[in-house]
């Protein structure tokens, strides 16, 4: 199967740590193609950036369809574009944030989400609302380390130490998503430090949950229900055409 992963910003330099990610959770004879779109914003910390990057993470979707992918996944804990996708690809598309969340409230009684700035709070906050797992959030917490400043992995894993920590032990958080998909290749240093400090709950890293996600619904055959993301209606649309 071939699997395309958008990277839904332009900071080309996210491209080959996503793949080399990606890769490791990826099965056998599973293709990745990891692409960063063209026009839109640094990074996602809110909604106004949700909104700047949908036009290209669009059109690199559309593009992957037309050349043969099995599925698409976009790279970003916001979901940005994944109800226009799931509505205008007839192959399927995950969004780490949504399957992260539904994993957390299978394996937990509650979860907590910790995320980058205290900008992204409400919007993951209102994302759980909408899926319908309210009751299960028992908070959202945030690191306050920009997206474009995670690469200090030390001061990243040692953030979302605290941070998660306080989640268990204040909020009674009973699992914890890692509220950024840029915040690669720490969930199992999270997760043993959470257990030296005798919290032996699931982490869930997004980048894997989509990966292995995807590949399930691709070898079942299954993808996104075209009665809930019907066709948008045929009309003139100019805006791809000026990316």
């Amino acid at each position: 199967m071939k699997i395309k992963v958008i990277v839904p910003v332009t900071t080309k330099e996210f491209v080959a740590p996503t793949r080399e990610e990606v890769e490791k959770f990826a099965s056998k004879g599973t293709e990745i193609d990891v692409e960063a779109i063209e026009y839109g914003t640094a990074s996602i910390e809110s909604s106004y950036d949700e909104m700047l990057v949908a036009p290209g993470i669009i059109k690199v979707a559309e593009k992957a369809q037309s050349d043969g992918f099995d599925g698409v996944i976009t790279d970003c804990m916001c979901d940005p574009a994944l109800d226009a996708l799931r509505e205008k690809l007839d192959i399927p598309v995950v969004g780490p944030g949504s399957i992260s969340i539904l994993c957390a409230a299978d394996l937990a009684h509650r979860f907590s989400i910790v995320t980058v700035l205290e900008n992204a709070l409400t919007v993951f906050e209102n994302k759980v609302m909408e899926i319908g797992l309210g009751s299960k959030l028992a908070s959202v917490r945030f690191i306050n380390i920009p997206v474009l400043d995670l690469t200090d992995v030390k001061k990243l894993t040692s953030a979302l130490v605290d941070e998660s920590i306080k989640a268990i032990a204040e909020d009674g958080a009973h699992a914890i998503v890692l509220g950024c998909t840029g915040m690669l290749g720490v969930a199992d240093d999270l997760s043993d430090a959470l257990k030296k400090k005798g919290y032996g709950v699931p982490v869930i890293y997004p980048v894997a949950v989509a990966v292995k996600y995807l590949e399930m619904l691709i070898a079942l055959g299954l993808k996104q229900s075209k009665k809930t993301y019907m066709p948008p209606p045929d009309k003139e649309r100019n805006i791809l055409g000026r990316l």
